[in-house]
């Protein structure tokens, strides 16, 4: 969030179309993820529903029928609105949910930098702004619309449009306070050794950080162009004043702090994302800073609620129009956030969940064996430097926050299964039949079984230790 200039006034870009969103607006300075990566975090924001809970959580997922039926553009359609999407989708895409939409061209995943439009290649970002100009074209007159624009940039996967390539060749960049081998190292050895350390090495390593950096701040000021574009479009077709706007991104990522790179964690970097309402209306709020934690999930029952539609109870989010008008409400204090995606090593992601309230954070890290917790109090220590989860300071109050997290794992549980016998497996299940893997997989069980036997142990400990597991995956080269 500290890419606009918004969030941080010494942004090394000036986004002055988003700063006019905000400026005119309301922004948010505490925006969240409940799942830090794209394709579970762009199903949450179509359900309104934690990843437990809308069952996505892998890449290309198409949605369960159950799910479907309650996303926000099925009830959008059913109370008359014309609907679009365009760009990156998340989520794995039917011909039933190609049908809700009047008009969409998606992508399951990442989708090209450069596509082809009438002939000629353009940016991902023009693409898109050309999409809502036929969009905003074939809206029938008096029709209520909705569209949802799935900007790439400022991804990995993305490049910068041409026209922006090397403008901040001579901005020098300084690494995070936090990137220091010390905080590294306070960290659990799945995460130290991991996809996060992988990115981190490979952007902010040998070749520093102008590079990586400098690239991701350039896309972003595609994306600028872009929104600033359809706003004006949105005027010259005499829209502005009923067409309320939500800017948000799907998670957040590390610049380097801790070591890190990406997403995945549940650090601030990763889960904090930038949150923007424009909502013209005259009674709605305007050119307001909030601090009140709003979510992801809380964009579908908003959307529903503006639009008059009644929220549906399988809904976990909460509308923010209360928020938008001004009225007095209760809102929430805390919030709770799951990861269950996963890889084998050396790129694993470990798996995490957790509860974030307004001045603390609690982390469960449940990849392989036993739990691993960290607490930090933010008020005090928000660069999550001061792990306090042994602190007898604290032990009451980290109690209790773990006495909600487990409520809410039982009123919630986890959705989640291991694909230890497909064609990707997902690395960590804790129970494996090793039956049928030995049929699904058998060069891969033969492979285990040769190290089981060498080493003289038994099936049980092959998947329950850890350090005779990690010697079994490393020495048969597949990681179980």
């Amino acid at each position: 969030m500290n890419t606009l200039g918004c969030y941080n006034e010494e942004c090394p870009i000036e986004t002055p179309q988003l700063d006019r969103l905000a400026n005119e607006g309301i922004r948010f300075t505490n925006g969240f993820v409940t799942t830090p990566i794209c394709a579970v975090s762009r199903a949450s924001l179509l359900t309104g529903r934690y990843e437990s809970n809308h069952n996505v959580h892998l890449f290309n997922t198409k949605m369960e029928d159950e799910v479907f039926e309650h996303i926000y553009p099925v009830y959008l359609k059913k109370a008359g609105y014309f609907l679009g999407n365009f760009g990156k989708y998340g989520v794995g895409i039917s011909d039933k949910q190609k049908e809700v939409f009047d008009m969409f061209e998606g992508q399951s995943q990442q989708g090209p930098a450069f596509r082809e439009y009438k002939g000629r290649q353009v940016h991902d970002a023009e693409w898109l702004t050309l999409k809502t100009i036929e969009f905003l074209a074939r809206v029938p007159e008096g029709r209520p619309f909705c569209l949802q624009l799935n900007y790439k940039e400022p991804h990995f996967s993305s490049k910068p449009a041409p026209e922006d390539l090397g403008h901040l060749a001579h901005y020098e960049f300084t690494r995070s306070p936090t990137d220091l081998p010390e905080e590294h190292a306070r960290m659990p050895e799945l995460v130290r050794t991991g996809f996060s350390r992988v990115c981190y090495d490979m952007f902010f390593g040998e070749n520093g950080i102008h590079g990586y950096l400098s690239d991701y701040h350039e896309k972003i000021m595609s994306v600028e162009r872009s929104v600033g574009k359809i706003m004006d479009l949105l005027e010259v077709k005499g829209l502005t004043g009923n067409t309320v706007v939500i800017f948000l991104s799907d998670h957040g990522t590390h610049f380097g702090e801790k070591q890190l790179g990406g997403k995945w964690t549940p650090y601030e970097e990763s889960l904090r994302v930038p949150f923007i309402i424009h909502d013209p209306r005259r009674k709605a709020r305007k050119g307001i800073v909030l601090d009140e934690m709003v979510l992801n999930i809380d964009v579908a029952p908003t959307l529903l609620d503006l639009a008059g539609v009644p929220v549906p109870e399988v809904m976990d989010g909460l509308s923010m129009k209360p928020l938008i008008d001004g009225r007095k409400v209760n809102w929430r204090k805390e919030f709770f956030y799951e990861h269950f995606f996963t890889v084998p090593p050396p790129r694993q992601i470990a798996r995490n969940e957790g509860m974030r309230t307004e001045n603390s954070k609690y982390i469960r890290w449940i990849d392989l064996g036993k739990v691993i917790e960290e607490y930090y109090r933010l008020d005090r220590d928000s660069m999550e430097s001061r792990n306090l989860i042994d602190d007898p300071e604290f032990r009451e109050e980290i109690d209790a926050v773990r006495q909600a997290f487990r409520q809410w794992r039982e009123d919630n549980p986890s959705t989640y299964t291991f694909g230890v016998y497909g064609e990707k497996a997902q690395f960590g299940a804790m129970e494996i039949d090793w039956d049928r893997f030995r049929e699904a997989k058998p060069q891969e069980y033969e492979k285990i079984s040769t190290e089981v036997r060498r080493l003289g142990v038994t099936w049980d400990q092959a998947v329950n230790d850890w350090e005779i597991r990690k010697e079994i995956c490393s020495n048969a080269g597949y990681w179980y």
